[in-house]
């Protein structure tokens, strides 16, 4: 029997997703086939499966709990509750300090559930320690993450071809398998995409953010602008995107 890898308790666990459930039911649902995109590093064939990618990982009573503290909330946010759409990208508005923190929460919690998973869908993202200890103990006290503990940078995707490119409504039905990225400075970022959004997280937190550097959350502000990112900006969502259309036509 293992232990609920957020109270370190329990012993009686319950399946548990990083990427909320909510968005795999969407698409299953749907039954749109290849939705889903899986990275090429990552060898698991989820297109025209019902995985969504869920582990034994929490017990009830933490699932509740972090349910109630960031998922309730934000999910309603990803999905256009007080958001404006422009032409730069969309406006989060509302976003009141405990709120804030709990939408800042939610992409935290996604992250240090799939860096804890045995999923191998998500053998990519890492939290090394002391990290991963303190964001565990913030997310089950329900406590302010420290902004010396992670970055998110989170922006909003879109397809700008010109003729039958994918719409807004396709990218919400779009699931990539996580990866990570090293920059030249040697600094590493572990990326998600679900909900027609990237994001990008980097633990620890940068040290050096503009405070009004569009698309990186920050907690003193109740607005927040995700500036748009086209698809084929992303190398590795291009180069999937580009394997899956190659596979259609063969």
């Amino acid at each position: 029997m293992y232990n609920c890898k957020l109270c370190q308790k329990n012993p009686k666990l319950k399946k548990s997703h990083a990427i909320p459930d909510t968005f795999f039911r969407q698409i299953f649902k749907e039954d749109s086939g290849k939705s889903i995109v899986v990275s090429s590093a990552v060898n698991v064939p989820i297109i025209n499966s019902s995985d969504s990618w869920a582990t034994n990982q929490l017990c009830n009573e933490c699932e509740r709990k972090l349910n109630e503290n960031y998922e309730d909330y934000s999910i309603k946010v990803i999905r256009g509750k007080n958001t404006k759409r422009d032409e730069s990208g969309v406006t989060f508005s509302n976003l009141e300090t405990m709120n804030f923190f709990g939408f800042f929460g939610f992409f935290a919690s996604v992250f240090w559930r799939a860096a804890n998973s045995e999923h191998e869908a998500y053998s990519k993202i890492i939290s090394p320690e002391p990290w991963n200890e303190e964001l565990r103990k913030c997310l089950y006290n329900n406590d302010k993450i420290p902004e010396n503990l992670l970055s998110i940078k989170l922006s909003k995707l879109i397809d700008y071809t010109a003729n039958d490119g994918l719409t807004l409504e396709d990218l919400r039905k779009l699931i990539m398998s996580p990866f990570s990225r090293k920059s030249k400075e040697k600094k590493y970022s572990f990326c998600f995409v679900f909900g027609g959004f990237f994001i990008e997280i980097f633990t620890p937190a940068l040290k050096h953010i503009d405070g009004n550097k569009v698309g990186v959350l920050k907690c003193s502000k109740p607005i927040f602008i995700a500036p748009f990112l086209d698809i084929y900006d992303v190398p590795e969502i291009k180069e999937n995107l580009l394997q899956v259309h190659g596979e259609d036509e063969s």
